[in-house]
């Protein structure tokens, strides 16, 4: 259950959000205890929760609102990250549905300059001497790839969640056959990327993706001593099939 303190935080987050820009000032201590009939030390507190969060600073004429810092707010999130199937599941539907989702975008922005980046961090990927390594390199890749889509919450998401997306992709790289098969299919993004053609590189993604839910369902079956993991991605089937 939320403390006033809270409530009104979170009142005040979505009003700034909505209405103010960075720069603008809050309304004063002693108007805010009005507004919400609690005390100026309630409204003290409340504000030491904006400043932590980086929504506002102080200065000597009051609130001041900031311009949001991502860091902050998707920092939040690695709390929820561990080592459960259901994490890992979520992790790669996480990824398949936001690039894959992200491929008209791909096709309209990426430059030639970033095809031959991500071509270069492929061949990279392919010589890897570790699982690390490869991890690394493979993250890079997709990282240029959101790049290429040119959203900027989304990219900084990537960017932020680093860490935790690395260590899920170094599970895919364990065995050397599942690093060669990646480059493989990313040499396939990579050729519908060139050709600015958004249907192919959908259907590449999604094959890449799906070759990414075997190993991680092979993976997840052998670590938990064959129970059946989560269902990784919905099986379509087509009407007219026979």
């Amino acid at each position: 259950m939320k403390t006033t303190v809270e409530e009104i935080r979170d009142v005040l987050r979505r009003e700034i959000a909505e209405s103010y820009r960075p720069g603008d000032m809050l309304p004063n201590e002693r108007e805010l205890a009005e507004r919400f009939d609690v005390s100026r030390n309630t409204i003290r507190e409340m504000m030491i929760h904006l400043e932590a969060l980086t929504v506002i600073e102080k200065t000597k004429r009051g609130a001041l609102v900031r311009a949001a810092d991502f860091d902050v707010m998707f920092n939040e999130l690695t709390q929820f990250f561990d080592t459960s199937s259901r994490t890992f599941t979520d992790v790669l539907n996480f990824r398949r549905i936001n690039e894959t989702g992200a491929a008209p975008l791909m096709v309209c922005h990426v430059t030639d300059e970033l095809i031959a980046r991500i071509r270069a961090i492929n061949r990279r990927m392919g010589d890897a001497l570790t699982a690390a390594e490869a991890a690394e390199a493979d993250y890079a890749f997709h990282l240029g790839l959101v790049e290429a889509a040119g959203n900027n919450v989304l990219l900084h998401m990537y960017r932020v969640l680093s860490v935790p997306l690395k260590y899920y992709l170094e599970v895919g790289k364990s065995q050397r056959l599942d690093t060669a098969t990646a480059q493989t299919q990313h040499d396939r993004i990579i050729a519908a990327l060139e050709a600015r053609d958004a249907q192919a590189l959908a259907a590449a993604m999604s094959d890449h993706f799906q070759h990414s839910a075997d190993v991680l369902t092979t993976w997840l079956s052998t670590r938990e001593g064959g129970d059946a993991p989560l269902t990784l991605w919905p099986v379509q089937t087509t009407a007219h099939a026979r």
